[in-house]
């Protein structure tokens, strides 16, 4: 378990027994809820992440795997904790890029002990009614929190989301295998109905906004009378909290995909690795930008020629 999390009362007699009782239970996480110390945004949004959380993690679960061991509070079989390859996973998990070389990773050890049982094939388990407080003391407006911490996470999972991916769905099931998929999807189609929006009102009407405005308002109105039953209460500014999360979340892992190497801890010292100001560094800081400049474009072109807004009316159908 992390420093910064609170065992709520009969975590250990709700999640213990489960080993006992599943002789192939390999892992288990918790339920979380936050405590924050900051803007009451910030604590309107954590609390939002977390009803997601819920929704995904129970689903995933259905799988007897999960996306991830969370670090609050995840329980294992000592048989895993004292192997050497466990140990070393946690000590010096790295990864090799073709730009960036091999480097080791400043944070997200609970993606790695998720990769390590992977590669066990254990079954995990989410176990919902064993809750953990998590603290965050946040200073300042906590937009560069939210950043940084988007970075964090982003950069985790797509460090890990890769190679999850080669271990293909035969080795960690189909349906863990496809939303470790999803995640990498997901991340471009969110930034397709704003590229839409924003070409149709440049080019046709300014109408065109509006109706994005509407739908967006509607849509995450839905979305999130799910949420306010997975969170036990109701907070009025969620449709937009969720619109700008999903939104900032899809653009930051666009930026950091061509960027593993790229870390910042900043609750944790504002550490940070894969910077440096040598003429190497500094070209394969042009190439990140290159690259991701290079996808930008063609989403944005593939966007605009697939609704036929610019181009060839035959070349939009055909696509």
């Amino acid at each position: 378990m992390d420093g910064d999390a609170v065992l709520a009362p009969g975590i250990l007699r709700k999640c213990c027994p489960l080993f006992e009782n599943d002789p192939k239970l390999q892992a288990i996480t918790t339920d979380e809820e936050v405590i924050c110390y900051g803007p009451k945004w910030i604590q309107s949004w954590l609390t939002m992440r977390f009803a997601q959380r819920r929704i995904a993690m129970q689903s995933h679960s259905m799988a007897n795997k999960v996306l991830t061991l969370t670090g609050r509070m995840s329980v294992f079989r000592a048989n895993h904790l004292t192997r050497h390859k466990f140990i070393r996973m946690l000590e010096a998990d790295h990864l090799h890029h073709w730009l960036w070389g091999t480097f080791r990773f400043l944070s997200g050890d609970d993606k790695s002990t998720w990769y390590y049982m992977l590669t066990q094939d254990a079954k995990m388990l989410y176990v919902p009614d064993a809750l953990v407080y998590t603290i965050e003391e946040i200073e300042g407006s906590g937009i560069e929190r939210m950043t940084q911490n988007f970075r964090r996470w982003s950069g985790n999972m797509l460090r890990n989301g890769t190679r999850a991916l080669k271990l293909g769905p035969n080795k960690i099931g189909f349906f863990i295998w496809w939303c470790v998929m999803d995640q990498r999807i997901a991340m471009w189609t969110m930034l397709v109905s704003p590229i839409v929006a924003i070409a149709a009102t440049l080019l046709h009407d300014p109408y065109y906004i509006v109706s994005y405005f509407i739908w967006i308002a509607i849509s995450r109105m839905a979305l999130s009378l799910f949420l306010f039953r997975y969170s036990n209460s109701m907070h009025i500014e969620w449709p937009f909290i969720l619109y700008f999360n999903q939104l900032l979340n899809a653009a930051v892992k666009v930026y950091c995909l061509a960027r593993l190497s790229k870390q910042r801890w900043t609750n944790r010292g504002n550490q940070s690795s894969g910077s440096g100001d040598s003429f190497a560094d500094q070209m394969k800081n042009f190439m990140a930008a290159y690259i991701t400049t290079v996808w930008v474009v063609t989403l944005v072109m593939t966007v605009l020629f697939y609704t036929g807004l610019v181009g060839f009316p035959e070349l939009g159908y055909w696509l």
